[in-house]
């Protein structure tokens, strides 16, 4: 369960030789005047298992804007997120039983040295970053906060696909009881999350966004039912905004991978509107 929670909330540079996948596309048409660079991300891993190919650096050399899934570089992103995290007029020991509550809070000291009672009001599903974190082991990377780093340096403007609010907004359409038993079934489930998680790294390095895919949306038909909004939804509600950057420079845009892969991902979508995508190897 861990690591569909992974890539909602919220998936060792080994050589593989000569690449049949890859994690950036071109995107161009005749509607556009620049091409869009689309590249599938994992949002934390260790730091031991972070590459970047030749290729990526190249591209992102030439391009003129980095747009992620929300813009990083904005001043009040980090209150935005703290405002959107929090239950008002509610907390976690109202919504799960007093047992649940009781083996909750002694995970939450045993394994990260939090006490639940200072974090109670935060969202069921936003309480299970925390639970990524130890997974991922404190040496860990960000492609998005690499790409920042790069854009910074480069001094390329940044830009979001969607908003904090916009991008929370989508987990808010699961009702808290579900999201609590979703939280329940990673802490009961955790040390099998961590051998998921590692097989999803060994599958994100091998650069096949289409298997990546396929290994968040194994699960029960109560998530694919929330699947429908929380990557969809927002993958339709972003080409419109895509397209509208191919007009205006070339930009790189950098999401999670498994935006990318499936007959409603980013990639099916925009040659659905007559876009020619193409891999960059």
């Amino acid at each position: 369960m861990l690591k569909k929670i992974f890539f909602l909330v919220a998936l060792t540079a080994i050589s593989f030789g000569v690449f049949s996948q890859s994690l950036l596309y071109k995107v161009t048409s005749e509607k556009t005047k620049y091409p869009v660079y689309v590249y599938g991300t994992i949002h934390a891993l260790p730091q031991g298992d972070f590459f970047i190919d030749t290729a990526v650096v190249q591209k992102f050399g030439e391009a003129e804007k980095l747009v992620l899934e929300i813009d990083m570089s904005s001043p009040t992103m980090a209150m935005e997120v703290q405002t959107a995290m929090m239950m008002k007029d509610n907390s976690i020991d109202k919504i799960v039983t007093l047992e649940e509550y009781q083996r909750l809070g002694k995970f939450f000291t045993d394994s990260l040295q939090m006490p639940i009672e200072m974090l109670k009001q935060i969202k069921p599903l936003m309480l299970s970053s925390f639970l990524v974190q130890k997974i991922v082991g404190a040496q860990s990377a960000s492609y998005e906060l690499y790409f920042m780093q790069q854009a910074m340096a480069q001094q390329k403007p940044v830009g979001g696909l969607e908003t904090v609010g916009e991008q929370i907004g989508y987990i808010d359409m699961i009702p808290l009881e579900q999201q609590a038993e979703m939280l329940m079934e990673s802490i009961d489930d955790f040390n099998q999350s961590k051998e998921e998680f590692q097989q999803l790294v060994v599958m994100y390095k091998s650069r096949d966004v289409e298997a990546v895919y396929e290994f968040m949306m194994e699960s029960d038909e109560e998530f694919k039912q929330f699947g429908e909004f929380l990557i969809d939804r927002r993958n339709e509600n972003w080409i419109p905004k895509i397209v509208e950057l191919g007009n205006a420079q070339v930009t790189f845009v950098a999401v999670g991978c498994g935006h990318l892969g499936g007959d409603k991902g980013v990639l099916n979508l925009m040659r659905k509107e007559g876009f020619s995508v193409e891999m960059v190897e």
